[in-house]
């Protein structure tokens, strides 16, 4: 993918923050966690942050939600409320997608990704100077282990994928049904 020098540059501004969000918020989670969750977090590659400016889903570049993210993999589903609380007692949360636990837009056929994101920033500490780490708004997925296997398995065949199989697809989302209803 050939990426226009504006946004490159965009991209190349903005990573260096990122990165130092990271190394922040990595050893904050990682030293309070309990031991049974995973996590892990990533910095949006140059061409996926490209891809999603391009097809106009953000509006300022800038303030992209997701341009530094990360994972909480939790066992189960009574798990994730635990989650939010710890990521709550972390960080300030600013945002939730979707909105409620008990309610959503989707129709019954309908599996398309709508697990928990929380959109947090650091909490501020007095004793650091307001240039340390801007009030960088990201994104904290909050997930079960099926959830994250169900991901990993079909993420790059749905969201990366430069040809649209319609079987394929309807198979993975089938799977993602029975994966759902076996952890309600």
């Amino acid at each position: 993918m050939k990426i226009v020098n504006s946004i490159s540059k965009i991209y190349f501004e903005q990573k260096p923050l990122a990165e130092k969000l990271q190394q922040q918020v990595d050893k904050q989670v990682r030293s309070n966690k309990k031991d049974s969750w995973h996590y892990y977090s990533r910095i949006k590659s140059e061409e996926s942050f490209a891809l999603k400016l391009e097809t106009g889903r953000v509006k300022e570049p800038s303030k992209m939600e997701d341009f530094y993210a990360c994972t909480l993999v939790v066992e189960n589903i009574n798990e994730i409320k635990n989650g939010i609380e710890f990521i709550q007692s972390q960080f300030e949360i600013k945002n939730r997608r979707p909105p409620a636990d008990n309610f959503t837009h989707k129709e019954s056929s309908s599996f398309a990704f709508d697990d928990l994101r929380l959109y947090v920033s650091l909490k501020k500490v007095e004793y650091l100077p307001p240039w340390a780490l801007p009030d960088i708004v990201f994104e904290v997925q909050i997930k079960t282990f099926l959830q994250h296997a169900w991901s990993i398995a079909t993420h790059d065949l749905i969201y990366k994928s430069d040809t649209v199989s319609w079987p394929k697809e309807r198979v993975a989302y089938q799977v993602k049904a029975m994966l759902e209803q076996a952890e309600i």
